[in-house]
């Protein structure tokens, strides 16, 4: 495995753990901050979405030429664009899991908030004398 995907890896699983800890009820963040985290997450989800589509258009191996050299040398073009690893298209694709992975863990932490205070209301209320 290369430095770049063990890289992406251990942020992913970083993400996982936090997302675990969040469903947990371990890990506090403040709100506004989660919701303004959550938000930007989205959008970098839309722009990554985008990028990812582009790939498709980087390479036309074929326009290279018909030299074996020329051909050698559309094929390693196309392999960098939407190759498997080592690929902008891989890679667009890990930042796409790693985000979503975030976002999961924003919405797993607005749950666990909001099940908090559904739980603080009803012993409130339990604990309030009777109107």
């Amino acid at each position: 495995m290369t430095d770049g995907v063990r890289g992406i890896t251990d942020n992913l699983e970083y993400w996982q753990s936090l997302r675990a800890q969040a469903s947990a009820g371990q890990l506090h963040v403040e709100p506004d901050v989660a919701r303004q985290c959550d938000r930007v997450c989205a959008d970098y989800l839309v722009n990554l979405s985008g990028q990812l589509e582009l790939t498709q258009t980087l390479s036309s191996p074929e326009s290279f030429g018909d030299l074996p050299s020329a051909q050698m040398l559309g094929a390693k073009f196309h392999r960098l664009a939407v190759g498997e690893e080592g690929s902008a298209r891989f890679a667009i694709k890990q930042q796409i899991e790693i985000i979503k992975t975030m976002r999961e863990f924003f919405q797993q932490y607005f749950a666990s908030v909001e099940a908090t205070d559904a739980d603080t209301a009803a012993a409130v209320e339990a604990l309030s004398p009777p109107r």
